[in-house]
Parts: structure tokens; C-alpha cells; sequence
């Protein structure tokens, strides 16, 4: 076949960027992307705690489609920001009639009971934890619950990775107190413990390429 001439080819129509991926936010749809921008999405967002706007301030270089789908999702994020005052305290629980509760963050209680406690996540803030955290809970009457004895260390675990709660200063040694959440994970919920260190090295492999990609262009 003949090669076409300069002027030719460039009265040729160009052939649009496939996009074989889309990137979702709580179930909504932020825009369709490539494979590659898809995955990026996934690891960046996971490396920085699920904060978009972090993503953004932290990382330099975007497609402009991957840019576009983290702008999203962090005006999705600023706006519930803001109405985090909407959360009440539970008054009743799996365990019983509330005695005492503590908010951690919007929408996340740390309750007790006459004989029992645990957490408590609004259904409407439980976008906030991972699907291998949702899945060491159980659904009560609008509420993601963690039992104290074997499952709430899973949600504070994550609190702390996302840096949504600190541990509060009335814990004099915080190091072992953290040390104790990590050894009861991995005793009641080593499933969740494994998927949670795979997502940290998957994030920090992620890391470690992104200079090299840019580099390479």
C-alpha cells in the first residue's frame, strides 16, 4: 500500500483514545479511563488513605482523565466532609441500650453497654473502610457493628490507616497499644490482616514506579 502524503494524512480522521476501564467512587461513576489509569486510581487512592485531595497534593503527574476522576471524587469527599454534624450517637445497639458513647469520627461510634460494647459505623460513613473491613462486621438497624472482643480492632485499624482518629492521649504507650490491635487482628481476623498488608505493598510498589514511568516519558 502506498504511504499517504503529509497533507493526507492529516486530513485523515485520528482514531479516538480507547478507554477500556472506569473509575467508580461509592458506587457513582467518575469517568471512564484506561486499564493503566483505572489501576492508578485504585493503588493511589488506597496509599493515601482513600483521601482524593491527598492523591493530589502528593502526586505530581496525571493523565488528564485520571486528574479529572480524582477531582471528583475529592469534591465528592469535601462535600461530605461538611455534613459530618448530620451523624447522631446511636442509642440502641446489638448489645444493648447505650450507656456511654464516644464519636471517633463523623458517623463512627465507639459505644458500651450495661454487660457489652463495640463499634458502631453509620451505614452512610461506611464508605470510609475497605471491603475486607466490611466484611468482619455485621448490619444492625442502619449500622455497620464490630464487636469489642474480636472484631473492633478492625475498624480502629483502619481509622488509623486513613488517619480519620488518633489514639487518644489517655493511652500512655500508644506504640503497644497499636501493637495489641495489630496482634488481635491477627488472631480473630487474619483474612483482613492479609489483605490489608497486600494493599501496603501493592501501594508502596506503586510508589516506587510512578518517578520511573515519568522518567521513561
Amino acid at each position: 500500500m502506498a504511504a499517504r502524503s503529509g497533507k493526507e494524512a492529516d486530513t485523515m480522521p485520528r482514531r479516538r483514545k480507547g478507554y477500556d476501564a472506569a473509575c467508580y467512587y461509592d458506587g457513582k461513576l467518575l469517568g471512564r479511563c484506561t486499564r493503566a489509569d483505572s489501576d492508578a486510581y485504585t493503588l493511589l487512592m488506597k496509599a493515601c488513605g482513600g483521601d482524593a485531595a491527598r492523591v493530589l497534593r502528593e502526586y505530581a503527574y496525571f493523565s488528564p482523565e485520571l486528574k479529572a476522576i480524582l477531582e471528583k471524587a475529592a469534591l465528592i469527599q469535601a462535600d461530605r466532609s461538611r455534613t459530618g454534624g448530620m451523624f447522631h450517637a446511636p442509642e440502641g445497639s446489638p448489645w444493648g441500650q447505650v450507656q456511654s458513647c464516644e464519636t471517633l469520627c463523623p458517623g463512627v461510634f465507639l459505644v458500651s453497654t450495661a454487660s457489652h460494647g463495640g463499634t458502631m459505623v453509620a451505614n452512610e460513613a461506611a464508605a470510609i473502610l475497605s471491603p475486607a473491613a466490611k466484611k468482619c462486621g455485621f448490619k444492625h438497624k442502619g449500622y455497620l457493628c464490630f464487636e469489642e472482643d474480636s472484631q473492633e480492632n478492625v475498624a480502629l485499624r483502619e481509622l488509623l490507616d486513613k488517619k480519620l482518629w488518633k489514639i487518644p492521649d489517655r493511652i500512655s504507650d500508644k506504640a503497644a497499644f497499636e501493637e495489641a490491635i495489630n496482634r488481635s487482628i491477627r488472631q480473630y481476623n487474619p483474612g483482613y490482616w492479609r489483605a490489608r498488608q497486600s494493599g501496603m505493598e501493592a501501594a508502596e510498589a506503586a510508589r516506587k514506579k510512578a518517578p520511573a514511568k515519568e522518567a521513561a516519558r
